[in-house]
C-alpha cells in the first residue's frame, strides 16, 4: 500500500494546461486538507484522510481533466468505478463519509483549483484565467458553497493580495 500511496502523491496535475509551477497530487491534497482545516477548524479526521487520498488512484486512472468528465458521463461513472476498484484493491483508506462531509470535501477540492490557477495567474499566466473562472462558477453552484462563501471568497482575497505584495 505504502507504494501505491506514495505513487499516487507523486501524480502530475495539470497536463493539458500550460502552468509556470508544476504541481503533484500529494501538493494539492495538502492544500485540500489545509482548506478544509480553515474552512472547518474541528473537522473530522476522516474527512481529512479522504481529502488526503482522495486523487491516490490517479496513479491508475490518470488526471483526467475535470470538464471532460462534466461532458462524458459514462466515461466518469467508469473512472469513478476503476477508482473505486483501485482503492479496495490497494488497501487505500477511503472513509464513508455523510452528504454533507462529501459537500465540504469537493468545495475544499475545487477551491484549491481556484486558489492554484489565481497564483498562476499573479505569475503572470493568462491560460489560468480561464480555469479561475470556471472554478469560481463550479464552486458556486456547489451545495456547500453559501455555508462558506464568506470564507472562500475571503480565501481567494489573500491569494491575490499575497500574490501583489
Amino acid at each position: 500500500m505504502i507504494n501505491e500511496l506514495r505513487l499516487g502523491m507523486a501524480v502530475k496535475r495539470f497536463h493539458t494546461t500550460h502552468r509556470t509551477q508544476q504541481e503533484t497530487v500529494g501538493h494539492h491534497s495538502a492544500n485540500v486538507c489545509a482548506i478544509l482545516l480553515r474552512l472547518e477548524p474541528n473537522v473530522s479526521k476522516d474527512v481529512l484522510v479522504r481529502a488526503l487520498m482522495h486523487d491516490v488512484p490517479e496513479y491508475y486512472t490518470g488526471d483526467v481533466p475535470a470538464p471532460f468528465k462534466w461532458d462524458n458521463t459514462e466515461a466518469k461513472s467508469a473512472l469513478n468505478t476503476g477508482e473505486l476498484r483501485y482503492i479496495r484493491a490497494n488497501d487505500i483508506p477511503h472513509p464513508e463519509l455523510d452528504i454533507y462531509e462529501l459537500a465540504l470535501l469537493k468545495l475544499a477540492d475545487m477551491l484549491d483549483l481556484v486558489l492554484s490557477s489565481l497564483e498562476e495567474v499573479n505569475r503572470g499566466n493568462a491560460y489560468a484565467i480561464k480555469l479561475v473562472e470556471n472554478g469560481k462558477r463550479y464552486l458556486e453552484n456547489l451545495p456547500a458553497y453559501e455555508k462558506y462563501s464568506v470564507k472562500v471568497k475571503k480565501m481567494m482575497e489573500e491569494v491575490v493580495i499575497y500574490e501583489r505584495q
